[in-house]
């Protein structure tokens, strides 16, 4: 039995495939060579100053927020794949601009572009996997699809950093013409290797007078909210961390990178385990709950790193960032199984799209809110980050019962119209 269970769990998932397992390595890649090397690359290849970098990646970041919802709605219109593809060819392409932004106006465009691309394609693989995944299913193949990301990421971020490491304007160059070129793979298997699951809604009326629902569904749009409390882990270690550890503590710098790669390879190792069991939105809010109560210890363990020195700092931080990878785990997990399955099926990807708002905002507002609370604040500052992830804990379980209870109808299909034989 035990040896059954053990093949069982060896077994890829329904939907799963070596073809989408590689997919999902090659945006990996793409994702890990834009976040190391983009602000690098337009700070000294195209030489803009940072604080300019910053500007134009949070409007771009803000713009491409309000794009979420319609383009949800036309991956349900126009079925995921189709949309996910259109996307992604789109993204490689705009990264071959990257070269030619030589004014901020022009890095402002290219960078706005960039994200309502990724977007779109974002919102196009998100109705995808709905599809794709059988009920039941979905957070267990999500896990196996973050896994495969993560490793890409860790081989994209070393690319860059090799890329980086030569200070030349070649080696900045070459960060994002591989990215051009992985993407550009990652769209040619979308069109040719993954399966066509498509499954495009086309109301009875007129696709133009279709209005969208989901941002006026109150409980799920609470929870798309609640969505983004949890997503705080992404500017808690992206922004918040590698900022706290250089001014606040005695940390060596190396920690920096340390808790990063870290970061990864506990994803890499845990993210299936962590999806076990979680495929049900009351599955879901528990692993939200557990999620919530894991990011509070991490808080308490980084707000003690600065109050610490030598080994018991390094200490310190060990637990927090162990604790922050498990609240990001069990928030993955616990994320798939509450939209997909609180989403009606004939608007999943709207559904998608508002749910992800929450975890857009998070780093919209994040980096600039944390670094004010804790880095300016100090270890008072973590405290306050830590109720906020208690109280996320203790509602979660109410909240998402709210949304259980609310009657989301599907919408009709019309009827095949009947022709003479």
């Amino acid at each position: 039995m035990n040896r059954t269970n053990r093949m069982n769990r060896m077994k890829l998932p329904a939907g799963i495939s070596p073809v989408i397992l590689l997919r999902s390595m090659f945006s990996g890649v793409s994702t890990g060579l834009y976040l190391t090397g983009s602000a690098v690359f337009f700070t000294e290849y195209i030489g803009l100053s940072p604080g300019r970098v910053g500007l134009g990646i949070s409007i771009a970041w803000l713009i491409s927020t309000a794009t979420m919802m319609p383009f949800g709605m036309l991956a349900d219109r126009f079925g995921g794949r189709r949309v996910w593809l259109v996307g992604a060819t789109a993204s490689a392409l705009v990264f071959l601009l990257y070269p030619f932004a030589g004014t901020y106006w022009q890095f402002q465009l290219v960078v706005i572009l960039e994200l309502l691309v990724s977007g779109l394609g974002s919102a196009g693989a998100g109705r995808y996997f709905g599809d794709l995944f059988p009920e039941g299913g979905r957070a267990r193949g999500r896990a196996y699809l973050r896994t495969t990301s993560n490793i890409g990421m860790a081989v994209g971020a070393a690319i860059a950093g090799v890329a980086i490491s030569l200070e030349s304007r070649s080696g900045y160059l070459a960060i994002v013409l591989i990215a051009a070129a992985v993407t550009a793979i990652e769209a040619g298997l979308i069109a040719w290797a993954v399966p066509h699951v498509d499954h495009p809604h086309r109301p009875a009326e007129r696709a133009a007078r279709r209005k969208p629902v989901a941002i006026r569904d109150r409980s799920f749009v609470a929870l798309a909210v609640l969505n983004g409390v949890y997503n705080l882990h992404g500017p808690v270690l992206s922004v918040l961390l590698p900022l706290w550890i250089v001014s606040q503590t005695d940390g060596p710098t190396w920690l920096v990178a340390g808790t990063m790669l870290t970061n990864m390879g506990l994803c890499v190792l845990f993210q299936i385990r962590a999806s076990r069991g979680v495929e049900t939105p009351g599955n879901g809010a528990r692993a939200w709950a557990r999620a919530g109560i894991a990011l509070v210890v991490c808080c308490v363990a980084f707000a003690v790193s600065g109050t610490t020195e030598g080994l018991a700092t390094v200490a310190a931080l060990a637990v927090g960032i162990v604790t922050l990878t498990a609240g990001e785990l069990l928030t993955s997990a616990g994320t798939w199984a509450i939209r997909y399955g609180l989403a009606p099926e004939s608007r999943r990807g709207e559904y998608v799209a508002v749910f992800g708002l929450g975890g857009q905002l998070s780093w919209v507002a994040g980096p600039a809110a944390l670094s004010f609370l804790v880095v300016t604040g100090g270890p008072p500052g973590w405290l306050v980050l830590a109720g906020v992830f208690a109280a996320a804990a203790a509602v979660t379980g109410p909240m998402v019962a709210w949304a259980s209870r609310t009657d989301r109808e599907e919408e009709k299909q019309p009827e095949p119209s009947a022709h003479p034989a």
